[in-house]
């Protein structure tokens, strides 16, 4: 039993447990971009008249770089970049893949990714390598504005050809000036469409079901006040 209760508690902790990532301004010593989640890349490959499908979760990270003060296309952008070790990999196949993640920003928004690019390594469990690069029809929503940070339980990052990049339990802040390399306590998050969505709709089911209950309750007291009212009758 005891033996359980310590596994039970071993999975949370690593249930619990997300990447952590962040790049600081050189000049100011203040983290630009901050993001906390657990990465998992759903790949599709189209080969030889065949669609191939495989699930790769982030496994070991080995270098994070960026740049606060990036530009693209005369835009002021936000760059955060981490090569990894995927699940699965093996020394036979030693080549680490590598994600890319712009931020860009605007008058309506703090923040909002605007491009990323995924470089695949073939590995044991999957076959085959590519660059995977933003779909532009894919919506997404990881954006937030003022100095507030975005909040996802599952964050969506659609790639062209169906593929998508999850973060799990995303929490994602960029263009701040941050002192220190995680969240400050007292920072405010903006929560993304689907949990907002679902955060609504869980109250309206719950105030349903207890009205519900009371017009039950309520029945069946009408209902037994009438059965003693004609029992009271029948006595006389």
């Amino acid at each position: 039993m005891l033996k359980s209760i310590f596994t039970f508690f071993a999975f949370l902790a690593v249930a619990s447990a997300v990447e952590h990532f962040y790049v600081q301004n050189n000049s100011t010593g203040l983290a630009c971009i901050i993001l906390d989640g657990d990465f998992q890349f759903n790949l599709v490959f189209n080969e030889a008249n065949s669609t191939q499908k495989y699930t790769v979760t982030l496994n070991n990270t080995l270098e994070v770089d960026g740049d606060c003060n990036g530009v693209i296309n005369n835009q002021s952008v936000q760059t955060l970049n981490i090569k990894f070790r995927p699940e699965g990999q093996s020394a036979r196949y030693p080549k680490e893949w590598e994600l890319n993640l712009v931020f860009g920003s605007s008058s309506n928004e703090a923040f909002k990714i605007v491009d990323y690019t995924l470089q695949t390594q073939r590995t044991d469990l999957v076959p085959f390598f590519g660059k995977f690069v933003r779909d532009e029809k894919a919506a997404g929503d990881v954006t937030a504005t003022e100095t507030n940070a975005y909040k996802c339980s599952t964050a969506k990052l659609g790639l062209v050809g169906g593929s998508t990049i999850d973060i799990k339990s995303a929490n994602i802040i960029a263009f701040a000036q941050v002192n220190g390399t995680t969240f400050p306590t007292n920072q405010v998050y903006e929560v993304c469409y689907l949990d907002a969505r679902t955060s609504d709709v869980v109250p309206i089911v719950v105030g349903a079901c207890l009205a519900a209950l009371v017009i039950v309750v309520l029945v069946g007291y009408l209902i037994g006040r009438a059965r003693a009212k004609r029992q009271g009758y029948a006595s006389v």
